[in-house]
C-alpha cells in the first residue's frame, strides 16, 4: 500500500526538516534551562549539532583550494560567534590571535562589511582564508554553520558569480543546505526565546565588536543588545 500522507518529496523533506528543528529546539533549550546559559553550554551544543550533520554528498564540485564562496557575507547566530570567538581564543597562540585580529579589523576597514553587495562587488576575501597559495580556511573546524551549508554542484558557476561581483544561481542540494542552515536559526529562536536580543548578524562584524570589546560576551548574556551594529538587514539586490 502506497504512503498518501505526502504529496511529493519536497512535502516530504520539509516534514523532515521541522521535526529535526523542533527536536533541535527541545534539546537545547533543555540544556540551557539544566546547565545554565553560558558560552560553554552553548559550545557544547554546537558540538552536537555539527556531529549530527549528514556528510556532504560526493557528488559536490567542492574541494580543498576552491575559495570562490570565501568571497561572500558570511550570516550567523550570536551563540555561532561567541562559540567560535571562544574556540580561537582557548587555542590560539598570542601571536596568532594578534594575527587574526589584525585581519579582521582590516577587512572591516575595506567598506560596509554587512552589505552584500560589498563583498560581491570588492571580491573581499574571509579574513580567516589563508591567501598563501593554498586557499584553506584557518577555522574550518570551527566554521559557521552557513559556511558548512553552503556548497555546489558546478565550480564553474561559483567561479562566473565571483568574476561577475554578483549574485547567481549555484547548483546545489538544497535539502542539505536547508538542513544544516537550519541549526542557525534553531540559535537564534532559542536565544530569543530565553529573553535575549537574538538576531541574525555579519560573522566578521560580530568578530570584531568581540575582539574590541571583552565585556561584549558576558553583556548580551545579561540581555543586553551588543551585537545591534552587527544585526543584517534583509537583502535586496541593486
Amino acid at each position: 500500500m502506497n504512503d498518501t500522507r505526502f504529496s511529493s518529496d519536497s512535502e516530504r523533506a520539509r516534514v523532515l526538516l521541522a521535526g529535526t528543528r523542533d527536536t533541535a529546539m527541545k534539546h537545547l533549550s533543555q540544556l540551557l534551562g539544566t546547565r545554565g546559559l553560558h558560552v560553554p553550554v552553548l559550545a557544547s551544543a554546537m558540538d552536537r549539532f555539527v556531529k549530527s550533520l549528514v556528510p556532504l554528498p560526493g557528488e559536490t564540485a567542492c574541494k580543498t583550494g576552491c575559495a570562490w564562496c570565501c568571497h561572500l557575507r558570511v550570516g550567523v547566530s550570536i551563540p555561532e560567534a561567541l562559540v567560535i570567538f571562544h574556540e580561537i581564543r582557548a587555542q590560539a597562540t598570542a601571536e596568532g590571535l594578534a594575527f587574526l585580529k589584525q585581519r579582521i579589523l582590516k577587512t572591516s576597514d575595506r567598506g560596509d562589511i554587512l552589505d552584500e553587495n560589498f563583498w560581491r562587488r570588492s571580491r573581499c576575501p574571509c579574513p580567516f582564508l589563508d591567501m598563501d597559495g593554498t586557499y584553506h580556511c584557518l577555522i574550518y573546524g570551527l566554521r559557521p554553520f552557513s559556511c558548512r551549508a553552503f556548497h555546489s554542484l558546478d565550480d564553474t558557476a561559483c567561479r562566473r558569480g565571483y568574476d561577475l561581483g554578483m549574485q547567481i544561481q549555484v547548483p546545489c542540494f538544497p535539502v542539505y543546505r536547508a538542513s544544516v542552515d537550519l541549526y542557525s536559526s534553531v540559535l537564534i529562536q532559542v536565544a530569543a526565546q530565553k529573553g535575549l536580543a537574538s538576531f541574525q548578524v555579519g560573522f566578521i562584524r560580530a568578530l570584531e565588536i568581540l575582539f574590541t570589546d571583552d565585556t561584549a560576551p558576558d553583556r548580551w548574556l545579561k540581555g543586553e543588545n551588543v551585537f545591534l551594529s552587527a544585526k543584517i538587514a534583509e537583502f535586496t539586490l541593486d
